[in-house]
């Protein structure tokens, strides 16, 4: 007897990328594939050896690793989720790929930490649903402080989607040791199947962006930029 249900999840806001596709209660299918910035032409091989293989299973939907993590990558998976969503006629859902790390899965307290740049790093806990809290940004002393409380409070595994061996941390005094760990796309189903029923329909209602750590940065266009000059000066 064939399924009706089936959820196809896409990772891309890091290097190490993956599809995988879950049907009527297991994982059949999944790829991994480093794409580092060339998610966009490595991206459908795999979705369409995931497709295949649905021949008359329904896509019930398509779950997207939002980051945060490479602006490109992420936007990447987005516009290929939409896609697919659109073809099967299935919501297209985001979920934060921080929660779909191993670490983020296993039983016991996780945080993630990380670099955001500029001198400002970033804590993400794990919510009660499952899913990991917006990034909460702050400076050395405050990242510092917040972490060693935590720790205090109960046992924490501390876990980054950076280098933990890279210069980021280097004068920082961190509580405990800090593991590298990268979100996947099976990972992502597993955070979609705990949530309640109210909390997926509430994402399936939430527009499908990335996740930033910080308002994109557009720069403005320069003085003469053929975009800022007026209908008389360009000839039309």
């Amino acid at each position: 007897m064939k399924s009706n249900s089936a959820i196809l999840a896409i990772e891309t806001s890091v290097p190490e990328a993956s599809v995988a596709l879950w049907v009527d209660g297991a994982i059949v299918y999944q790829k991994d594939f480093t794409s580092d910035r060339n998610h966009n032409s490595m991206i459908f091989t795999p979705l369409g050896e995931a497709l295949a293989i649905l021949d008359e299973v329904k896509l019930s939907c398509v779950l997207v690793g939002t980051g945060p993590g490479s602006y490109s990558g992420a936007r990447t998976g987005i516009a290929a989720g939409q896609g697919v969503a659109l073809t099967h006629s299935c919501p297209a859902v985001g979920i934060g790929s921080l929660a779909a790390t191993s670490l983020a899965r296993a039983e016991g307290d996780s945080l993630a930490i990380g670099n955001a740049r500029r001198g400002l790093y970033f804590i993400s806990e794990l919510t009660t649903s499952g899913e990991a809290s917006e990034a909460e940004l702050m400076e050395a002393d405050e990242f510092q402080t917040k972490l060693a409380g935590i720790c205090e409070a109960k046992e924490t595994k501390l876990f980054t989607l950076d280098d933990p061996t890279g210069s980021w941390l280097e004068g920082l005094k961190i509580p405990t040791a800090v593991e590298k760990d990268q979100p996947h796309a099976s990972r992502i189903i597993e955070v979609w199947l705990g949530l309640t029923e109210e909390r997926q329909d509430e994402l399936k209602s939430m527009p499908l962006s990335p996740s930033y750590l910080r308002p994109p940065f557009t720069s403005k266009a320069k003085s003469g930029h053929p975009l800022l000059r007026s209908p008389e000066v360009s000839g039309n």
